[in-house]
């Protein structure tokens, strides 16, 4: 994801699945160290951020994503980190400034480098930051935290927060997309016989992968978009059409969409 761009764009997932010969359970986290190394083997040249929630953010994490030359930009709370928010409450001032938008509301922005990420001796040092936004009224509608091994500064500082909060788009426009907008990904079946479930959800993902390249390239999709308003009354009106319809192309489907009045309907008898 990206914090100027409203589409997502899956990749390979990883399977969470005990593997042949093993006896431990997979897990989330186990998970996560193939997905970034297999990442990196997929796409060695491009450069990534890997982001993710509090679960993510300790140092055998760390350390598999610098493995892989990669970055991070993980989220930090203080249940899950005492230590490193003791040693930050140390600290009389943190560098900070605000700002207030066009709305009132108030964005403060915190930030600590070079910080102890546990008080064990092979800690892994990391740049923290912190943001609050404050409304009109002063209450507080949204806090955040995060370590990352970018060198934090009031010139990026802005920049590290937007794209920190920009992974709700993979709830929201990945997953949510995927449960209520006509993909009908809504629970985990598990595997299926022979990997079928997961293979579907293969298909599904990669059905999604091109729609989004679509909305970010295709006029003709874009226009569809907007006048359907929704990705599930789109395909509907999709379905719809090619039960009564032969078309030439998606091309020609589309155009039928946007432009009714220029098509005729021919009827053709059986033989």
């Amino acid at each position: 994801m990206h914090p100027d761009k409203k589409q997502v764009l899956p990749v390979m997932p990883e399977a969470i699945q005990n593997k042949d010969g093993t006896e431990k359970q997979d897990c989330e986290i186990n998970a996560s160290k193939r997905f970034i190394a297999q990442l990196k083997k997929d796409h060695p040249r491009q450069g990534f951020v890997i982001c993710g929630d509090g679960l993510m953010s300790h140092q055998p994490m760390i350390e598999t994503i610098k493995d892989n030359k990669m970055h991070y930009l993980l989220v930090t709370k203080p249940g899950d980190h005492k230590y490193l928010f003791e040693w930050l409450n140390d600290f009389t001032e943190l560098s900070s400034f605000e700002t207030i938008d066009e709305k009132g509301r108030t964005h403060q922005y915190r930030w600590k480098n070079a910080v102890p990420l546990h008080g064990e001796a092979d800690a892994v040092t990391v740049n923290f930051l912190e943001y609050h936004l404050i409304n009109s009224e002063g209450k507080i509608t949204y806090r955040n935290s995060w370590v990352t091994d970018f060198q934090v500064s009031e010139h990026n500082i802005i920049q590290l927060v937007q794209a920190g909060r920009c992974r709700w788009k993979i709830e929201n426009e990945c997953f949510n997309t995927l449960k209520n907008q006509g993909y009908s990904i809504e629970h985990n079946y598990g595997h299926g016989k022979q990997y079928l479930s997961y293979n579907m959800y293969l298909l599904t993902l990669l059905a999604f992968y091109f729609h989004q390249i679509f909305e970010l390239t295709d006029g003709a999709y874009q226009a569809c978009r907007t006048k359907a308003g929704s990705k599930r009354y789109l395909w509907e009106m999709f379905r719809g059409t090619i039960q009564f319809l032969v078309m030439d192309s998606w091309e020609e489907m589309m155009d039928l969409y946007l432009n009714p009045d220029d098509y005729e309907v021919t009827k053709t008898k059986k033989s």
